[in-house]
């Protein structure tokens, strides 16, 4: 599910989500690993203001959608979701980095992926607890509780009956997705996928 690789004798992941038969995505697929020129170029676009790299990192998701039907064929690809933009802002460019990329890859795609950032499909409607402040398997189920009680699906007719692909920058534990898996599963959805830039190496 993780992508991660599995070092124990009894072949179980440590990702207790790995073996969660109460999942609501079916699995993450990470382009690369968050490490090395990577790594410093997600921090760069998601902390440090260079949207250009939003620019870059929607070829690297065009080009790999191009070898992975699993989530090019899905009948939505939005980004994690976000706050709604401000009113008058037409763009996501440094205010949402996943929604940027999403943004980006839809000006930028030739095949015709069904891409959609707005409207949004489902939002944030008010500020969360931050996945990466955690330090416990306890703290991430308390912070993906406070973001499942936050989403909220926009339009439930995009989502009934669909495979919902959700783009991310980076998969550490899938707590993040699961949470908004779960909203979408609600209203609706088929089946729920993961697609993200990098995946935090374990251990």
């Amino acid at each position: 599910m993780c992508g991660q690789r599995i070092a124990t004798a009894q072949g179980v992941c440590s990702n207790r989500l790995c073996s969660d038969t109460g999942r609501y995505f079916e699995f993450n697929h990470a382009i690369a690993m968050k490490t090395g020129e990577l790594d410093w170029a997600i921090k760069q676009h998601k902390y440090a203001g260079q949207a250009g790299w939003g620019i870059i990192f929607a070829r690297v998701l065009l080009g790999y959608l191009a070898h992975d039907p699993a989530v090019a064929n899905a009948d939505l690809i939005i980004p994690m979701p976000a706050a709604p933009l401000p009113p008058g802002t037409t763009s996501r460019r440094g205010t949402d980095h996943s929604g940027w990329v999403v943004e980006s890859a839809a000006a930028q795609d030739d095949v015709g992926y069904r891409f959609r950032a707005d409207p949004p499909v489902i939002v944030k409607t008010r500020p969360t607890g931050r996945m990466a402040s955690t330090s416990g398997y306890g703290e991430r189920l308390t912070v993906a509780g406070d973001i499942y009680s936050a989403l909220q699906v926009l339009d439930p007719a995009a989502v009934a009956g669909a495979v919902v692909v959700v783009v991310d920058d980076v998969f550490t534990t899938g707590n993040t997705l699961n949470a908004v898996a779960r909203r979408l599963r609600e209203a609706g959805a088929r089946a729920v996928r993961g697609l993200t830039l990098a995946r935090q190496p374990w251990g």
